[in-house]
């Protein structure tokens, strides 16, 4: 499918594999796509990734960031890292119309062939087709058309910006700012039974504005005296800033214009350095307009479909959306007249042209797809990249594009001597595509089906969210591939005998990224303790930090949890180091003043057969300052200590200190191994029994920490 992708600042128009319809999700036709004069045409205006990385490049946090990078890979590992974020392409888009293609599984109240409108960044994007969480998915009403459904997004954005300001019928209401959110809003507000002032610097825009029903627009030099006249010197009894800058000007002037006890609603990027004087003296109610409503940047409300009840909330964003097209359908809101240019996608170029020059003073630009309007064939979920495969080595594809596979899997397998890369999948087809150009796969796909009736496939690696490791591993297994999962092998005990039993079932490899196990400080350590007879104490602690409470690993469906999704390596290591399997699980969690954030934290005891323990302690609340991974193992009159997989130091025992500038967690050494298994040149050190085991501990861990 043809897509709109950003990179450097450029628009580009580029063939990528389309999306595969997903639970949850609905496959879209797009027929039209807006394009927002704001958030999008930044990435152009802005230096795209470049101009964003740029800018975090001076927020503290993230020099705190390279440098914890610098002391991780070194120079060169940190300039490719940041080099890639650089130079990583946007894919623009949050506003579209078209046809329901494919409807996934669980999705309720779509079928093949409705109109719907779609929103959301990532998901309704400038593209010939769209998969969109069905909560961001609204049908379009008989007599609206596609252009005028395209506004979907930004009609939810207008109306969430007025029911903050809580008009109410024959008051006065000023819209300050009249792009096209203030367009939008003035009409909305007018279908409200309010009087309008719409102010804004640029004439065209007010002559529109007027056009559409504002009773009174002016320049803002000239808004105090309209006030004053229209308001019978009492001021307006709200204001909605739609206004873009950086500047409190605007913001301040609307305090000072409205009346005592009125309403302020912000929905544009105003400076929000607010004069106290008229706060207090008015008692103004100030606020602040989050996007389409209540729901948005809600994962259970976007992603997974959970809805609000209505009786409790009775305007979430899906209804906002649904209510702006309604006004559509009965002429409250009229929207052709917003349309300032039209280009097919091949001209998305000119079209962001169109938005950015000022003399033209374009409102909305809409991109149109196909000749008649929508996407001229099925959607296709492959591109090829290169010729056919070379024989002789072990072709591999990649199946989950994400950070870690970019930073490790994909750059190794180019270095590992017999194996290719003949694929990557990822549900993004621009990633996807991104990723193949990156590391010269034959092809890239949006569905992992396409690789497994693949002939040069030997073999996957699984490197994608951990709630689909299961059906994945098990269906890879089933085709006849070698099956190389990230860890965790899967989030229940039953899902990795299911996957264990597929690869026995097949006479397959099964492996899992265990690679702290090929680390050679943790071979330096294992072989130091090789002659010591009797129990030994060891400590691992892993001074994790925190992540975002809304993190996809921190969901109980998507990640497990991160004990379940990281402290299993730590789990699988101990047990590798002591040479055995667990007898004993015990654990306890801290209470902390967070309680969300303890949920993170654990202090496990593993004890072993021949008396030996182990104690995993992984922790987020700590500082970046002490390192992240420690590990310290006695016995035998000595000792051994792991720092941060950058050195080992051994005492009392067989075995010499080892240095490295760089961590080196065995990421290659793990990789390596399963393609030499996989040409039968080495036993498989990793098996689905370890990814088994390792679970199986990290579920007795929490269950015990519960208890």
């Amino acid at each position: 499918m043809k897509q709109v992708l950003i990179k450097s600042g450029h628009v580009h128009v580029e063939e990528v594999p389309a999306p595969a319809v997903a639970p949850g999700r609905v496959l879209v036709g797009v027929a039209r796509s807006l394009i927002s004069s704001g958030t999008e045409s930044g990435f152009v205006s802005g230096g795209g990734a470049a101009g964003v990385a740029l800018k975090k490049a001076k927020v503290p946090g993230n020099i705190e960031k390279v440098k914890r990078k610098l002391a991780a890979v070194g120079v060169k590992g940190t300039l490719d890292v940041i080099k890639n974020k650089l130079f990583e392409h946007q894919a623009p888009g949050y506003s579209s119309a078209g046809v329901v293609l494919e409807v996934g599984e669980g999705v309720p109240g779509f079928a093949v062939g409705d109109r719907v409108a779609c929103a959301g960044i990532g998901y309704a994007c400038q593209a010939e087709y769209n998969l969109v969480p069905h909560q961001l998915v609204t049908p379009i009403p008989d007599g609206v058309t596609y252009d005028e459904a395209a506004f979907v997004a930004l009609g939810g954005i207008a109306i969430h910006g007025v029911r903050r300001a809580e008009p109410s019928f024959g008051e006065t209401v000023l819209v300050l700012g009249l792009g096209l959110i203030g367009q939008l809003t003035l009409q909305i507000l007018r279908a409200a039974g309010c009087r309008v002032i719409g102010c804004d610097p640029v004439a065209p825009k007010r002559s529109l504005a007027a056009s559409l029903g504002a009773e009174h627009v002016c320049a803002p030099e000239d808004l105090e005296d309209a006030v004053a006249d229209w308001c019978g010197g009492h001021g307006a009894d709200a204001a909605v800033i739609c206004a873009a800058s950086k500047d409190s000007a605007v913001t301040n002037q609307a305090l000072h214009l409205c009346r005592t006890r009125a309403r302020v609603s912000v929905v544009g990027a105003v400076g929000l350095r607010l004069e106290r004087e008229p706060l207090y003296m008015k008692e103004l109610d100030f606020r602040v307009s989050c996007s389409y409503g209540p729901g948005r940047y809600q994962p259970l409300y976007e992603e997974k479909g959970y809805d609000y009840p209505i009786g409790y909330v009775r305007w979430t964003e899906g209804r906002n959306m649904a209510e702006f097209l309604r006004m559509a359908a009965e002429d409250k809101v009229r929207l052709m007249p917003l349309i300032s240019v039209v280009e097919p996608i091949g001209n998305a170029d000119a079209a962001y042209q169109a938005l950015l020059d000022p003399a033209r003073n374009a409102i909305a630009v809409l991109i149109r797809y196909g000749e008649k309007g929508m996407p001229p064939q099925r959607p296709v979920h492959k591109l090829r990249m290169r010729a056919e495969a070379r024989s002789g080595d072990v072709g591999v594809a990649v199946i989950g594009a994400g950070a870690y596979a970019q930073a490790f899997h994909l750059p190794n397998l180019r270095r590992i001597g017999g194996a290719r890369i003949e694929a990557v999948v990822n549900q993004s087809g621009s990633r996807a595509k991104q990723a193949a150009e990156r590391f010269g796969a034959r092809y890239c796909a949006t569905d992992y089906r396409e690789v497994l009736d693949d002939k040069d496939v030997d073999a996957v690696l699984v490197c994608t969210r951990h709630h689909l490791h299961k059906e994945i591993a098990v269906a890879a297994a089933a085709a006849g591939k070698h099956v190389f999962v990230e860890k965790p092998l899967a989030l229940n005990v039953a899902d990795c005998e299911a996957v264990i039993g597929a690869a026995e079932r097949s006479g397959v490899l099964l492996s899992v990224g265990f690679n702290r196990r090929f680390s050679p400080y943790a071979r330096a350590a294992r072989d130091a303790f090789a002659g010591v007879r009797g129990g030994s104490i060891l400590l691992y602690r892993c001074n994790a930090g925190p992540l975002p409470k809304e993190h996809w690993t921190r969901d109980p469906e998507q990640g497990g949890g991160r004990i379940l999704g990281e402290a299993v390596h730590f789990f699988d290591l101990c047990c590798w180091l002591l040479g055995g399997d667990p007898v004993s699980v015990r654990a306890r969690r801290p209470k902390t003043v967070d309680a969300d954030a303890s949920e993170d934290d654990i202090s496990a005891l593993l004890g072993f057969a021949d008396g030996s323990a182990a104690t995993v302690i992984y922790a987020t609340g700590g500082t970046p300052a002490l390192g992240k991974e420690r590990i310290e193992w006695y016995g035998g009159g000595g000792g051994v200590c792991i720092d941060d997989f950058r050195s080992v130091t051994i005492r009392g025992l067989k075995g010499e200190d080892q240095r490295g500038r760089i961590e080196d967690k065995g990421q290659f050494g793990c990789l390596d191994n399963f393609i030499r298994a996989v040409r039968g040149e080495a036993p498989l050190e990793v098996t689905g029994e370890d990814g088994l085991r390792a679970t199986r501990i990290a579920l007795e861990a929490l269950e015990d920490a519960r208890r």
